[in-house]
């Protein structure tokens, strides 16, 4: 080899062994990066198929290494027998969905509810029937034990949402009696409660619950920061930023522990028809669908951190749509990233922008 050769082979040599190294340090830096990110809970709430809403059993299949817990919602209160239960769907579909989950190494907590009565009151009086009587509560938590072992349930999360105020100390109470029986047959015990800020924008049916003795008892705190623009209020953001942080900042000043605070996410969005003062509850999907249709550009709202868009239908009604995806979902895990909290809880899956899951696997490493 020519000494103009050899010079040339070797920096040839060189620049692969550079490029080498510096390929190496930034796939180690990038390993660090992901080992370096915090462990935290993502619970999704599990629904069959509702309507043209799609069932939740396809983005388990696709997604499972992005979530630690699912939480189907098929059990409802008894309303005429106080502390049974009423579940909507067969012994063997219960087996199937939790032994897969099981088999996909998610955990399987049951949720028991007191909506979708034939009135709002009704469910106040059932959720009051349990809460008011020794004997009830005794009855609901043996129900649920059975329940729970019978099919190997990992945990189970309370959604009482709508609750009379003379309520609020037995459902404290409640939650004190479950955890104890719950843990000592090992199982976690998780409570969904109304976004509060503690002020004029709170959810209506917040200062029903004891945000500090529910988190004393539980395991976690599944605070629902949605809706704070819905049906009943002006065309707005599903949970804006300021709100979100808010409703954060109120938990722990109540003496939650940021370590028990999942974060409630919302999937979907709200399509309004200003003209006749109705709006629809709209997947992820749906509202794509819309924006493709009637040529509407999304638009970035900076002042809540959330996209929505407007258009006119066929009838000439005016709409706006406000919604969650991807971008937004990021904005909240930066939240859950500042205050250091548990996780994050879905509403629910398979109304989610598909993106939500290459923003989680990007923000946090999901706890198993």
């Amino acid at each position: 080899m020519s000494r103009n050769g050899y010079r040339s082979f070797t920096i040839i040599s060189l620049c692969i062994s550079f490029l080498l190294l510096t390929s190496c340090n930034q796939s180690q830096r990038k390993e660090e990066h992901n080992t370096n990110k915090p462990t935290r809970e993502v619970l999704g709430f599990y629904t069959e198929q509702e309507g043209t809403y799609p069932g939740s059993q396809p983005t388990v299949n696709s997604q499972f290494t992005h979530l630690s817990i699912i939480a189907p919602f098929w059990y409802k209160l008894d309303d005429k027998r106080p502390g049974s239960l009423i579940d909507s769907v067969t012994a063997d579909h219960k087996r199937k969905v939790i032994g897969s989950a099981h088999e996909k190494h998610l955990k399987v907590y049951l949720v028991v509810h007191n909506l979708l009565y034939e009135t709002v009151e009704k469910g106040k009086q059932v959720a009051s029937q349990v809460l008011d009587h020794d004997k009830n509560r005794h009855v609901f938590i043996q129900n649920l034990r059975k329940e729970m072992n019978q099919y190997k349930y990992d945990g189970i999360n309370i959604d009482m949402e709508n609750l009379y105020l003379s309520d609020r100390d037995s459902f404290s109470l409640l939650i004190k009696e479950l955890s104890d029986a719950m843990h000592r047959d090992g199982k976690a015990v998780t409570v969904s409660v109304p976004a509060n800020t503690g002020d004029s924008r709170a959810n209506p049916w917040s200062p029903w619950f004891d945000y500090a003795k529910i988190g004393l008892y539980s395991d976690s705190l599944m605070v629902m920061t949605y809706d704070e623009h819905n049906p009943r209020t002006k065309p707005g953001s599903t949970a804006s930023v300021d709100w979100t942080e808010a409703t954060i900042r109120y938990a722990l000043k109540q003496g939650v522990a940021s370590s028990k605070i999942l974060l409630g996410i919302g999937g979907y969005g709200w399509d309004w028809d200003t003209t006749t003062n109705k709006a629809l509850y709209s997947s992820y999907a749906q509202v794509m669908g819309k924006k493709t249709k009637f040529k509407a550009k999304v638009k970035w709202d900076s002042a809540t951190q959330t996209p929505h868009f407007g258009y006119v239908d066929e009838k000439h009604h005016s709409h706006q749509v406000w919604f969650e995806n991807s971008s937004s979902l990021r904005v909240k895990l930066n939240l859950v990233e500042k205050y250091n909290l548990r996780g994050i809880g879905i509403w629910r899956l398979g109304l989610e922008d598909p993106k939500y899951w290459t923003a989680i696997s990007q923000k946090i490493k999901v706890k198993k």
